[in-house]
C-alpha cells in the first residue's frame, strides 16, 4: 500500500515536524506532500529544512506564495500526489504508531473500498484551549470517531443528519481514484471544507469503517486553532450556511434528487439546531421572525428550494408561529 500523505501548513512552525516524522515512521508513506500556505510565522522556512532533510518530503506552494486556506492547499497537494491512495494530516497533528495497519487490511478485504476512516484522538495543548473546547457545541469528548459500524450505502445519511458520530480529516484514507467523481474541496469554503468534501465521498465511494475505538492519530488543540476560536454567534451560523449551500448546489447537479433532498435535509435543520442562541429571548416572536427571515434570505440565495416539501415543512410553521401567543 503506496501513500501520499498531505499536509496544509499554516503558522504552525512549532507543529509541522512532529507532523512530519510521524507520517515518515508509517511504513505504507511514500511521500508527504507539505503545501505552505503563506505563513508569517516563519513555517516556510520549517518546510524548506524539512524537504532538504528527507528525500520523501515535497514541498509546495500557491503562485506568488499566497495564503488560500485550507482547501485550495488539501486540494493543490492532491493534483501532485503521485500514488494511488491519499492521506491527510493537519500540520500541527500526529500519527500514531502503525496508522495505516487496519485501513490496509480493510482495503484489502474490500475490493470495492473507495476509503476508509477511522477514530482520532485529542491532545489540548493549554488551558486557554481546554475552556474553549469544553463551550463548544461540537465537543463530543476526546475520541472523534462514527461510534457504531455503518454499511457505505447507510454512511452519506448518518454524516448528514447525525446521531452516529464523525470522522476527521486526519483519520481518512481514499482511493486517489474517488477524486475524479467527487472533486476537490470547494476552496471557497474557509471552514467546514472537510465536511462538505466528506459528503461527495460518502455519495460516491463506498467508505468503509476502520478502527473506531482507538485513534490512529492525534488532533491537537490549542489557543491558535481556528475551530476552536470563539466566534459570534451569527459567524458561526454563516459559515456553517454557507457549507450546506455548497454541498446542495453540489448534490443538485450531480447526484440523484433523493440524494439533494437529503442534503437539503441537513440544511435545514441548521435553522432549527441554532434556534438554541435565542433561548435566553424573552420573546418568541423575534426568534421565530429571525428564523423566518433566515428561510426567505435562504430562498433568494437559491431558488430551487421551493420544489422542495422539506423547505415548506420548514418555513410554514416558522409563519404559522409568529401569530401565535406564548
Amino acid at each position: 500500500m503506496e501513500i501520499s500523505v498531505i499536509v496544509p501548513v499554516f503558522n504552525a512552525a512549532s507543529f509541522v515536524e512532529q507532523a512530519v516524522r510521524s507520517a515518515l515512521d508509517q511504513t505504507e508513506t511514500c511521500e508527504v506532500i507539505l503545501v505552505e500556505d503563506g505563513s508569517p510565522d516563519g513555517s516556510l522556512q520549517v518546510c524548506q529544512e524539512l524537504a532538504e532533510k528527507y528525500e520523501k518530503v515535497r514541498l509546495l506552494q500557491h503562485p506568488g506564495g499566497v495564503n488560500k486556506g485550507p482547501g485550495a492547499s488539501r486540494n493543490l497537494g492532491m493534483q501532485n500526489a503521485k500514488f494511488d491512495f491519499i492521506a491527510f494530516l493537519d500540520a500541527d497533528d500526529f500519527f500514531l504508531p502503525d496508522r495505516f495497519t487496519e485501513t490496509a487490511k480493510v482495503f484489502k478485504n474490500n475490493p470495492d473500498c473507495g476509503g476508509v476512516y477511522e477514530a482520532i484522538g485529542t491532545i489540548v495543548e493549554d488551558e486557554e484551549a481546554r475552556a474553549r473546547l469544553l463551550n463548544s457545541v461540537d465537543w463530543k469528548g476526546e475520541l472523534l470517531t462514527v461510534v457504531k459500524e455503518i454499511p457505505p450505502e447507510g454512511l452519506l445519511e448518518k454524516l448528514v443528519l447525525g446521531g452516529a458520530g464523525f470522522f476527521s480529516i486526519d483519520g481518512l484514507v481514499i482511493k486517489k481514484s474517488a477524486l475524479i467523481s467527487s472533486g476537490y474541496m470547494d476552496s471557497d469554503l474557509n471552514l467546514h471544507q472537510d465536511t462538505e468534501f466528506f459528503f461527495r465521498l460518502a455519495a460516491v465511494a463506498r467508505l468503509y469503517p476502520g478502527n473506531l475505538t482507538e485513534p490512529v492519530a492525534k488532533r491537537r488543540i490549542h489557543h491558535h486553532n481556528r475551530m476552536s476560536a470563539p466566534d459570534a454567534k451569527n459567524n458561526i451560523f454563516a459559515s456553517r450556511l454557507k457549507m450546506w449551500i455548497s454541498s446542495f448546489r453540489w448534490f443538485r447537479a450531480n447526484r440523484p434528487f433523493s440524494e439533494s433532498k437529503l442534503i437539503l435535509r441537513g440544511l435545514l435543520s441548521l435553522f432549527k439546531k441554532y434556534d438554541y442562541y435565542a433561548h435566553h429571548e424573552n420573546c418568541r416572536y423575534l426568534i421565530e421572525l429571525r428564523k423566518r427571515l433566515r428561510l426567505i434570505r435562504l430562498f433568494f440565495i437559491v431558488p430551487e428550494v421551493v420544489i422542495y416539501k422539506e423547505y415548506w415543512h420548514t418555513f410554514l410553521p416558522a409563519r404559522i408561529s409568529l401569530f401565535q401567543t406564548e
